[in-house]
């Protein structure tokens, strides 16, 4: 049984995990400044300076998002960012700045990124990001390469400001980094599944034959699920033409064995998307046609790096919801259990876990979305070799859980929730209890419409 001490330490409130439960679940947040910094010219031009401080991960991106909108809301020729207090940044968060980089280079203008660590700019870098926006070792080597944009002395190159000047002239413009192949793509095997060869599909093969790796074409997904284990890729890239039930996506993210693969869908059109299913297993990540190919690649190749350190880490990971009708609750339980089965072989673990995991979805259910057959109860499961977490969100306001943890700590919480039961006649009221006699820790996040499970797995006998 565990102490007070950490019973208490699981119930502080949380920041709001990710969609995706990760290691990055206990990540700051992120905070931003802006202001404006004036050059002294003929007329005046003044610099949008923008200071992050935090992470950039999915649990944050809309607040960079916000960030981001707010610099640009004068739409200024020239934001400067300053990354010297940014710890870490996904792929979504460096589309963005490829996003807002163009918009400043439409107003003819630019975007410079100010004091970035080298293990925030290895990723840039890796994504190509280097040969798009300078870069520079602090604000003020920053405002003085703008400075000297403006003059019409310094490229809109990345810059090393650091770098030797040729005699009087501007410093010369080199690489923040040195530029490599993409590590991961020497050894990332690529599986795309189109209903034909295209002008698209053969960019990708060129792409991917520069980073050398192994590339597939197929038409049909039968045919793919066939042969998943001989081609065993890194990635797959789906048009939604082959998949149009989501059998494909299903069997891969269900199966242990191959749903760290990184699944990107194609949709044809934006309808395609938004057409929701009563249940539905969801991809990695999708893009809808029409899209930029740099969009494109820079998300596959942040794929074809992070598939190979989750699968240091992680065993499954996989991401579901559904409506409350249809037969979709049944469903939901039945995908749960097949996850825990395959995590775990003591029968006592696993009865456990889906006894917490069926009483937390039947709660989203029932007391989150008040049995509303139109709201939606979302569910992650993220495998590790120590343990099983579980995420269910429902789209309910949410209830005072705090009250409710705390009272799990008093020897008598299971008398005293029976003394509801029988005293007021209450229905229910032993669901958290059980959840927590279930597992090793119980969390709730927002406004307790986030529910985390977490079960440790046993010794293998």
């Amino acid at each position: 049984m565990r102490g007070k001490d950490e019973a208490r330490a699981t119930r502080q409130k949380e920041p709001g995990p990710p969609r995706v439960p990760s290691s990055s679940a206990d990540m700051p947040k992120l905070t931003f400044k802006t202001r404006n910094h004036r050059l002294d010219r003929d007329p005046p031009q003044d610099i949008c300076e923008l200071a992050l401080k935090g992470f950039i991960d999915a649990a944050n991106y809309m607040t960079f998002e916000k960030a981001l909108e707010s610099a640009d809301s004068e739409s200024p020729r020239f934001l400067l960012v300053d990354f010297a207090r940014v710890n870490y940044i996904n792929s979504t968060g460096i589309s963005a700045i490829i996003r807002f980089n163009e918009a400043c280079k439409s107003r003819e203008g630019l975007l410079c990124l100010s004091g970035v660590s080298r293990a925030v700019g290895l990723s840039m870098h890796l994504l190509g990001v280097t040969s798009l926006i300078p870069f520079t070792r602090d604000m003020q080597a920053g405002r003085n390469h703008i400075a000297g944009f403006i003059d019409g002395k310094k490229p809109a190159l990345p810059v090393n400001e650091a770098a030797a000047a040729d005699g009087d002239g501007p410093a010369r413009p080199t690489a923040v980094l040195q530029r490599g192949t993409l590590s991961a793509g020497a050894r990332s095997h690529v599986l795309v599944l189109a209903p034909s060869a295209t002008r698209f599909t053969r960019v990708i093969e060129r792409r991917l034959g520069d980073l050398k790796g192994e590339y597939h074409l197929l038409s049909d997904a039968g045919e793919a699920l066939r042969r998943f284990d001989e081609i065993s890729p890194d990635l797959v890239v789906l048009d939604e033409r082959c998949d149009p039930s989501g059998g494909f996506v299903n069997k891969v993210k269900a199966q242990k064995k191959m749903s760290l693969t990184s699944v990107i869908k194609i949709y044809p059109e934006k309808e395609a998307v938004g057409r929701e299913r009563d249940f539905k297993i969801w991809e990695n990540d999708y893009l809808v046609d029409p899209f930029e190919m740099g969009e494109f690649f820079a998300l596959t190749e942040a794929e074809l790096l992070r598939v190979p350190r989750d699968r240091e880490v992680f065993s499954q990971q996989l991401r579901f919801d559904f409506r409350a009708r249809a037969g979709g609750v049944d469903k939901a339980y039945k995908l749960s259990d097949l996850v825990i089965r395959q995590a775990m072989e003591d029968e006592d673990d696993i009865t456990s876990l889906y006894a917490a995991v069926k009483e937390g979805i039947d709660n989203a259910v029932v007391h989150g979305n008040r049995r509303n057959e139109e709201l939606r109860v979302e569910v992650n499961f993220l495998v590790d070799n120590t343990k099983v977490t579980v995420l269910v969100e429902d789209r309910g306001k949410g209830f005072d859980w705090e009250y409710y943890l705390d009272r799990l700590d008093r020897e008598d919480a299971f008398e005293e929730a029976k003394k509801r039961i029988v005293e007021e006649g209450m229905r229910g009221g032993l669901g958290i209890l059980l959840m927590s006699r279930c597992v090793d820790r119980i969390h709730y996040a927002g406004f307790g419409n986030i529910l985390r499970l977490e079960k440790n797995i046993s010794a293998r006998r």
